[in-house]
C-alpha cells in the first residue's frame, strides 16, 4: 500500500481509539465518521474540548431540539474536528436554523444535516436566505421527479447542489445512463447522479468511469450496497488515471474490511471510509502543487460533508424508529 494511505489509516484507527472509550454509549459508526473528519483535518483530537461542546450544544438549545441524541456527539465531534472556535459555528448554525424551517424544510435531525451541510458550503452571510430558498427549490423538484426516493435524507444534497447552477435535465440523464450499466434505482443512485454533475468530463465517459470502478469494486469481493453508491462518485471526480485510481480505491477499501473494528459496521463502511481518504489526500496534494481549483476543492470537500450528512440522518432515524418500536 502507499506510504500515505497506510498514514492516513493509521491516523483513522488512532482516532477511533482515543474516541472509542469516552464516548462508549455512541453510536459505533458516528464514531467512526469523527475519526474519519479528525484524520482528513490532521488535528489532533482533544477529548474535553468535545465533551464541552456537547454541553454547549445543550445548552443553546431546547430539551426537544433534534440537537439532541445521537446529533449531540456528531455535531459536537464534527465541529471540533474542522474549525478553531466550534461554538462559535454551531452558534452560527442554530441562529439560520429558523431560516431553514421558514423556507419548507421540516423540523427532524435532517434539519440539523442540512445546517451542517450548509455551513461547510457557506462562502457569505449574506447568501445564506438566496440559498436556503435555491435549495428548497432543488429538493422539490427531486421530489418531483423522484417522489417515492426524496425525503428528508436528500436535504443535505440539495443544499450541496444549490452551491451551483444544475440542470434538472442533466442530472436526470445521468440517473437513467446509471442504470443501464448495473447501478440500481434507488436514492443512493439518485445521490450519485447528482455528485457527477460537477463533474467538467462528458458525461458518456463519466458513467463509464463509475461502471469501470463499480465493476472492479466487484470483482474483488466488495460489494457496493446502493446507500454507498455516492462514494464511488466521490473518487470518479478526482483527476487520476481510472486504472490506478480503481487500484487504490480497492486496495484501501479491502485493507479496512480486514480490520475488526470495521466487521460488523455493515457492507460498504469500508467504502465509504476509503473514499474519504482518497478523495483527500488527492486534495492535500493537488492544493500543494496548485493543480486544483479552488471550485473542484470545494466540491469534493462539500460532497464528503453531504455524504456524511447523509450518513449521520440515516443512523439517527433508525435508531429513533428502534427506541420508538421498543417503548
Amino acid at each position: 500500500m502507499k506510504p500515505y494511505y497506510q498514514e492516513s489509516i493509521d491516523r483513522l484507527m488512532n482516532n477511533f481509539l482515543i474516541l472509542e472509550k469516552p464516548f462508549m454509549w455512541e453510536h459505533n459508526l458516528l464514531i467512526h465518521l469523527v475519526a474519519l473528519s479528525y484524520t482528513m483535518s490532521k488535528k489532533d483530537i482533544d477529548v474535553d474540548q468535545i465533551k464541552g461542546m456537547k454541553k454547549h450544544i445543550k445548552m443553546r438549545t431546547g430539551a426537544f431540539s433534534p440537537y439532541r441524541g445521537m446529533m449531540n456527539f456528531t455535531v459536537a465531534g464534527l465541529l471540533c474536528a474542522q474549525y478553531d472556535k466550534p461554538e462559535d459555528i454551531f452558534d452560527q448554525m442554530y441562529r439560520r436554523q429558523p431560516l431553514l424551517k421558514e423556507a419548507g424544510f421540516k423540523q427532524s435531525s435532517y434539519l440539523c444535516t442540512a445546517s451542517y451541510a450548509l455551513e461547510k458550503t457557506l462562502t457569505s452571510r449574506d447568501e445564506a436566505v438566496q440559498r436556503i430558498d435555491k435549495a428548497m427549490e432543488i429538493y422539490k423538484d427531486m421530489k418531483a421527479n423522484h417522489p417515492f426516493l426524496t425525503s428528508g435524507d436528500d436535504y443535505a444534497l440539495a443544499i450541496l447542489l444549490s452551491t451551483s447552477n444544475h440542470q434538472v435535465d442533466a442530472l436526470e440523464s445521468y440517473y437513467r445512463a446509471l442504470s443501464e450499466v448495473g447501478f440500481t434505482k434507488s436514492n443512493g443512485l439518485q445521490t450519485l447522479s447528482h455528485i457527477l454533475a460537477f463533474s467538467t468530463m462528458n458525461m458518456r465517459d463519466m458513467v463509464n468511469r463509475c461502471s469501470y470502478l463499480f465493476q472492479i469494486m466487484k470483482e474483488n469481493k466488495l460489494k457496493v450496497t446502493t446507500e454507498y453508491y455516492p462514494a464511488i462518485g466521490l473518487v470518479a471526480l478526482l483527476d487520476m488515471d481510472e486504472k490506478v485510481l480503481g487500484e487504490d480505491f480497492v486496495e484501501v477499501a479491502t485493507w479496512l474490511k480486514g480490520l475488526k473494528k470495521y466487521k460488523w459496521l455493515g457492507k460498504g463502511m469500508n467504502i465509504l471510509l476509503a473514499s474519504g481518504i482518497i478523495s483527500d489526500h488527492y486534495i492535500q496534494s493537488a492544493k500543494e502543487n496548485g493543480l486544483i481549483t479552488t471550485t473542484l476543492s470545494v466540491s469534493i470537500e462539500t460532497i464528503i460533508a453531504a455524504q456524511t450528512a447523509a450518513m449521520i440522518a440515516t443512523i439517527t432515524a433508525a435508531s429513533a424508529a428502534a427506541t420508538s418500536a421498543s417503548s
